[in-house]
C-alpha cells in the first residue's frame, strides 16, 4: 500500500510543479482530480496534504493560486516541494501504521470537525514537532470528551481539567471503574483513568503549552509517540463505546 500511495503523492507533486513552472500548460485535469480525491478521501492523508491541494478542487484553480504568490519558477518549485514534504516524508518512511488507521476509522465515523482536526494535527506533528504533538493529543482527548457529553446532553463546566472531564465522560458511558464489580474489567478501566491522569501530567511537564526554564526537560519523538498513541487509543475507545451504547438504546 505504502509504495503505491507514495508514488501517487510524488505524481501529484510533479503534476503541480510542471504546471507551476510552465513545463506543460496542458496538464491532465482529470488526473489531478483522481489523485487529489484519493488523498482527500482519507482523513489522515488529507491532514498531511498541502493546503492548496485541499482548497484547489480543480487543476485550473491552482494556476492563479501559485501565480499570485510567487513570480519565479524556482520559488514555485521550492514552495511546492516543501509543502508536500510532511506527506511524502511520512509515506517514504513506511509509517502508515495499522494502529493509526484503526483510530482514524473511529475518528471519521464520529463526524466531529474538532476531533478530526486535532487527530490529524497530532499525527502531523508526531515526529517533526514533539511539543506540538503532545499539545494536540491532549486537545484531542478534551475535544472528544466534550463532544460526547454534548451529544448525551450531559452538563459540564468549561473550567474542568482533563481528568475531571474524562471522569464525567466515563461515568456517562458506564466506564467508571467504581461502576463495575468484575475484577479484570475494573482493573482495565482503572488503568485507562490512571493513564489519562498521567497523560495530563506528561503534557504539563513536556509540551509547549507551558514555558520551560532554561535547561528544562525537552520533549522528543518518543514522548510524542507515547502521547499521540495513548490519546488516539483512548479516543477510539470512547467513540466506539459512545456509538455502540447509543445504537443499543435506539434498538430497544
Amino acid at each position: 500500500m505504502q509504495n503505491n500511495i507514495f508514488n501517487k503523492a510524488m505524481n501529484l507533486r510533479m503534476l503541480l510543479t510542471r504546471l507551476a513552472t510552465g513545463e506543460d500548460k496542458k496538464e491532465d485535469g482529470e488526473e489531478y482530480i483522481n489523485l487529489r480525491g484519493e488523498f482527500v478521501a482519507n482523513s489522515f492523508t488529507k491532514a498531511l496534504l498541502p493546503e492548496f491541494v485541499t482548497s484547489c478542487r480543480m487543476l485550473n484553480d491552482f494556476w492563479p493560486y501559485i501565480k499570485s504568490r510567487y513570480s519565479t519558477y524556482a520559488e514555485r518549485r521550492d514552495y511546492i516541494r516543501e509543502a508536500f514534504e510532511p506527506l511524502i516524508a511520512y509515506l517514504e518512511g513506511d509509517k502508515l501504521y495499522l494502529h493509526d488507521n484503526i483510530i482514524n476509522q473511529s475518528v471519521e465515523s464520529f463526524d466531529c470537525d474538532t476531533v478530526y482536526h486535532m487527530w490529524g494535527k497530532a499525527l502531523d506533528r508526531r515526529e517533526a514537532d514533539p511539543d506540538g504533538a503532545i499539545t494536540a493529543a491532549r486537545s484531542l482527548l478534551e475535544s472528544v470528551c466534550k463532544q460526547i457529553l454534548k451529544e448525551r446532553n450531559v452538563e459540564y463546566d468549561d473550567s474542568y481539567d482533563l481528568p475531571k472531564l474524562f471522569k464525567t465522560t466515563a461515568r456517562c458511558l458506564n466506564l467508571a471503574p467504581q461502576l463495575h464489580n468484575e475484577g479484570i474489567l475494573k482493573q482495565i478501566l482503572s488503568g485507562v483513568q490512571t493513564t489519562v491522569h498521567g497523560f495530563a501530567s506528561l503534557r504539563n511537564e513536556l509540551s509547549d503549552a507551558h514555558g520551560q526554564p532554561k535547561g528544562g526537560y525537552k520533549a522528543n519523538k518518543r514522548h510524542a509517540e507515547l502521547a499521540v498513541n495513548l490519546a488516539g487509543s483512548i479516543t477510539s475507545f470512547l467513540i466506539q463505546t459512545h456509538q455502540e451504547t447509543l445504537l443499543k438504546s435506539t434498538s430497544n
